[in-house]
């Protein structure tokens, strides 16, 4: 059996016990709460029983810790796709799509459809001229249109056409004749 070489001062269980006291993030909680388990002396079998992590996480979170200190066990995660676009540019966005027709905002000759109502084909305009930003998803615009108070109407694949009003006395008349 291999001897640890991991051991924590009491100043850093106290540092580790106040991040984990104040954090939002139970993910970063586990993490803490894990190293100074394992900084403490513990066995890893009842760590892995405590935190639910595997061994290999708990030596990954280790390590980070040793080379970064707590900042290195922080989640790493920013949010994918909602955090290209600040909270005050969608706002901004908004007001902006509520308030103004999108060939007032685009032009007609940057728009892919001469619709007077915004489309998901121009919010995507609008967010790569303005922001800078583009998805891939176009769940993402449609997200972002609900978010902004507009509805998203998908086109039916069914062709649905009413006959003109001849055709359809011609029909009537023909179902009298007989």
């Amino acid at each position: 059996m291999a001897k640890r070489d991991f051991h924590l001062t009491p100043n850093e269980i106290s540092a580790l016990w106040q991040a984990y006291d104040t954090a939002d993030d139970p993910q970063e909680q586990r993490r803490w709460q894990a190293v100074r388990l394992y900084g403490e002396g513990w066995r890893v079998s009842e760590i892995e029983a405590i935190t639910g992590c595997s061994e290999a996480s708990l030596h990954r979170w280790a390590r980070q810790y040793r080379q970064q200190g707590i900042d290195g066990l922080r989640s790493q995660w920013h949010g994918g796709n909602r955090a290209l676009l600040t909270a005050a540019e969608r706002a901004q966005l908004a007001a902006t799509v509520q308030q103004v027709p999108p060939d007032q905002v685009l032009g007609n000759h940057q728009r892919r459809q001469a619709t007077p109502f915004w489309t998901v084909e121009d919010l995507m305009v609008l967010v790569e001229q303005r922001y800078g930003v583009r998805w891939h998803s176009r769940t993402s615009y449609r997200t972002l249109m609900r978010e902004c108070g507009l509805s998203v109407q998908r086109v039916s694949k069914r062709y649905r056409s009413r006959p003109s009003d001849q055709a359809i006395a011609d029909a009537e008349a023909a179902l009298e004749k007989k």
